[in-house]
């Protein structure tokens, strides 16, 4: 490895810390202590199902799809009659809708004394075991509860209450690396998550599995499909290798290409599956090519995307489930209606979906498959050889973990990656480019060059410095946001991800400079400006302070969100979502 990585690598050791082992172990006590439950779709299947697996291998050996829905309601009561109500609406018409997700609040994921001072968002929030069962009660569905659960703060009550309820897979994995608001010890968080591995392994024999959505993590901020490979594989190596869990994959909002987004899937079946277990659980509708116009027009786009997925689950039987994403996703959190909207129409495309097989060719699928993998591997043995080499303890989770929150994504794709990784050139060579990096880079080149063919110039914002940053895990909005501006000649300076309010102020403070800007997508813009303008006026400064993304909320005494930009605007806070507008007002000092 290069002496500027290895360098890297080793300033990002973790400081010593307990035996990652030894919390497995305790968390395999903790795990045999109770009995998880078992979902009403098992129970009331008269025994034909002793757990979610034996439907979905059924479904593998049958040829069917198993379809989800995830669903992240304003309330705790709106989100169980949305479940009952989607499930009675498809028993009555002879639909299979037999697994619901549930996307509580982040605030789930920490402890009670920590969440007053957190940030409000858009879904629901659970206080107990009690609100668990709440859901199971809903239908004779499956309920799994993946975001902000056996990785958060938060982590073994969550994941032995989402365990209680019979929930088959608990996640995300990959979202170690989000931040939760005022909970700063990491060594007691990623303890408690790898004690929660322990607990999933203790569970190992009853077929619950850890789950990853790949998007939410490191995987979101990469250029190459190749690079999703090899990161999933050290996840499995961590959670199956090092922990004894079993390691269940989804993925693919941020993918819009049919032939990446199936390739990958097949890549990792035949990397990870067994006949006992397939490793892949459901692919995820893409986003990032939805308009936020004319939006009946993206049923025609999506529905495409759902035609080729059941065709090539028909063809190579992965256990590739189907979660589709309504046609109003790009813009606002769903609705229920929206929901049965995307799941019909989806049904629908299966009715027909054999006649398509016999003018299938998927010979190009499984090139790019053998690519993924064979590419993937190397990655992974890349990554486990380098951090060995940099002094990481690889047969330690814990370690592992707390040296990954650290590294930055960008850098690590870059360290390891077969085209960079021991070669001359750091240039990195994707095999086949991620959809999302690529727009990324062509929106920022567009808006450059319109920037420029309006007048403005490479020197315009000259000797200002600005500060940009994520409020949440999105990369994105402040990839492009520091490409353009840095274009016109400021000095940006990249805060990063899953910033909080004050490191925000506290940056800028450091720098000198009074310029910040924040992307949002979660909910939390409302609450996140106000508390910008709070810390702010104690500090008896003013900043300029200026937002973009997804600014919607959940109000009072509305159950869907509401874009509040204006309402920004009336706080002082620039909010157009334009940044030319933005480049003007920070030019001109009037920002």
């Amino acid at each position: 490895m290069d002496t500027k990585t290895l360098e890297y690598i080793k300033g990002i050791k973790p400081a010593p810390h307990a035996d990652g082992m030894n919390l497995v172990r305790e968390g395999i006590a903790i795990g045999n202590s109770f009995e998880a439950g078992r979902s009403r779709f098992v129970i009331e299947s008269g025994g034909k199902y002793s757990c979610h697996m034996d439907y979905k291998k059924e479904c593998i050996k049958e040829g069917k799809i198993v379809w989800d829905l995830l669903i992240g309601l304003a309330s705790l009561e709106e989100e169980c009659a949305a479940i009952t109500e989607l499930h009675r609406r498809a028993t009555e018409i002879g639909y299979e809708l037999p697994i619901f997700q549930c996307i509580a609040s982040p605030l789930v994921g920490l402890p009670k004394e920590y969440r007053e001072k957190a940030p409000s968002t858009t879904s629901y929030m659970m206080d107990g075991l009690e609100d668990y069962k709440k859901h199971w009660a809903a239908a004779p569905a499956e309920i799994i509860f993946g975001d902000h659960h056996l990785v958060t703060p938060n982590a073994i009550e969550t994941t032995i209450n989402a365990l209680k309820i019979g929930s088959p897979r608990v996640g995300e994995f990959s979202q170690f690396i989000w931040d939760y608001t005022g909970f700063d010890d990491e060594v007691k968080r990623y303890s408690d998550m790898v004690t929660a591995l322990g607990i999933m392994a203790s569970k190992r024999n009853e077929m619950f599995t850890v789950e990853t959505y790949l998007d939410d993590g490191f995987p979101g901020y990469f250029m190459d499909c190749v690079s999703f490979i090899g990161y999933a594989l050290i996840e499995h190596y961590i959670c199956s290798t090092l922990c004894n869990a079993r390691y269940s994959i989804s993925f693919a909002g941020l993918l819009s290409e049919n032939d990446t987004r199936l390739a990958i899937p097949l890549a990792l079946h035949r990397l990870l599956s067994t006949e006992e277990q397939p490793v892949m659980s459901y692919i995820n509708g893409s986003t990032n090519m939805q308009w936020d116009h004319d939006i009946n027009a993206n049923f025609g786009f999506s529905s495409q995307e759902m035609l080729f997925e059941i065709l090539a689950e028909k063809k190579f039987h992965m256990g590739l489930g189907i979660n589709p994403v309504s046609i109003t996703e790009k813009i606002a959190v769903p609705t229920m209606d929206e929901l049965w909207d995307i799941f019909v129409a989806g049904k629908r495309v299966e009715e027909k979906a054999d006649e398509w097989m016999p003018f299938m060719d998927f010979s190009k699928l499984e090139e790019m498959a053998e690519v993924l993998a064979e590419q993937g591997t190397i990655f992974f043995n890349n990554a486990l050889e380098g951090l060995k080499e940099a002094g990481i303890d690889i047969e330690d989770p814990l370690e592992l973990l707390l040296t990954l929150k650290h590294f930055d994504p960008i850098k690590f794709e870059q360290a390891f990656h077969p085209s960079t990784c021991n070669q001359e050139t750091g240039e990195l060579h994707p095999f086949y480019p991620t959809v999302l990096g690529r727009q990324t880079v062509k929106l920022k080149e567009t808006v450059i060059e319109d920037l420029r063919a309006a007048g403005h110039t490479e020197d315009e914002l000259a000797g200002k410095t600005i500060i940009i940053g994520s409020a949440d895990a999105h990369t994105y909005g402040i990839i492009f946001a520091e490409g353009v501006l840095s274009a016109m000649g400021a000095n940006v300076i990249n805060g990063g991800v899953d910033m909080e309010a004050v490191d925000l102020l506290d940056l800028a403070d450091e720098e000198g400079c009074s310029y910040i800007g924040v992307s949002c997508h979660n909910g939390q813009a409302l609450d996140f400006g106000k508390q910008m303008l709070e810390l702010s006026e104690k500090r008896g400064k003013t900043y300029g302070i200026w937002m973009g993304g997804k600014l919607n909320a959940i109000l009072p005494g509305h159950s869907e969100p509401t874009e509040i930009g204006e309402m920004l605007m009336e706080l002082g806070i620039e909010a157009s979502n334009d940044i030319g507008k933005t480049l003007n007002l920070i030019r001109d000092g009037s920002l």
